[in-house]
């Protein structure tokens, strides 16, 4: 596994061969990270079920100014600090279960969320997606992408919205923006 873009473009990461961890796949990171361009520059972000931190390492590589990845796992967390000292990066990293390890974060809102939970989530992308919004954390402008299994169906909270969706076989990658 590597970094597809910007500035550590080629760098490898660690990866691990354990069953809670299921990165993005390079395909889906692409897409993923074409579509939205230069959006990443400057923004906040916020990577849930951070898995590898692949995804939020990958905004940092394009010039995203700040990140903040939260993981359930401790193997992942470990994994997470690994690749942040690989990529010579920093980042803010809370270990804790979602949707309650949101409360460790006081007032701040994001530009970029992502939320790529284990498939077969889709309550659980309903609670955190509610505690998003209910919480103000997504930016005026942001937008939450939520990787997820293609057969997944979760409600949307009111005030947010889907703005883009695109399939790749098994994958739906969902992207939501205020109303």
């Amino acid at each position: 596994m590597h970094i597809i873009g910007g500035k550590l473009k080629r760098k490898k990461l660690a990866n691990c061969k354990c069953d809670s961890i299921r990165p993005a796949m390079a395909l889906v990171r692409k897409s993923i990270f074409d579509t939205l361009q230069n959006f990443v520059e400057n923004a906040n972000v916020l990577d849930l079920c951070a898995g590898s931190g692949v995804l939020g390492i990958e905004s940092l590589s394009r010039n995203a100014k700040k990140l903040t990845l939260i993981d359930s796992d401790r193997g992942s967390i470990r994994l997470i600090r690994k690749n942040l000292e690989l990529c010579n990066v920093t980042a803010k990293l809370i270990h804790g279960q979602l949707p309650k390890a949101l409360n460790k974060l006081k007032d701040e809102k994001f530009d970029l969320i992502f939320l790529d939970p284990p498939y077969g989530k889709s309550p659980f992308i309903e609670e955190t997606l509610e505690k998003l919004y209910i919480k103000g954390m997504l930016a005026k402008d942001g937008l939450i992408l939520i990787e997820s299994e293609l057969k997944s169906n979760y409600k949307v909270p009111e005030g947010l919205v889907i703005y883009k969706e695109k399939k790749f076989g098994n994958t739906k990658v969902t992207m939501l923006c205020n109303a």
